[in-house]
């Protein structure tokens, strides 16, 4: 194998890696809880929504990782791809 091949097979690699850790952010941020207030919603509605609020962002952020992740991987790979037919 000549060095471009070396190195496509290292940019698929790296692709594979960011993958994945795209994929556990994005599982993350499908289990992120809501946590529950121990006020009833009737006495105390606008705890019971921040705290909706808290979890929807906190699950925005980990999704915004994600898709910059997804978006390198996507790169990598093709950079990889192309390196390998050369």
């Amino acid at each position: 194998m000549n060095f471009t091949h070396w190195l496509a097979v290292i940019f698929a690699l790296t692709g594979l890696g960011t993958a994945i850790a795209a994929a556990a952010y994005w599982w993350k941020a499908s289990r992120v809880p809501i946590q529950q207030p121990t006020a009833s919603i009737s006495d105390l509605p606008e705890l019971h929504i921040m705290s909706g609020q808290v979890a929807f962002y906190e699950s925005s952020q980990l999704n915004s990782t994600a898709a910059v992740l997804t978006g390198i991987a996507a790169v990598l790979s093709a950079v990889g791809s192309v390196l390998g037919v050369l």
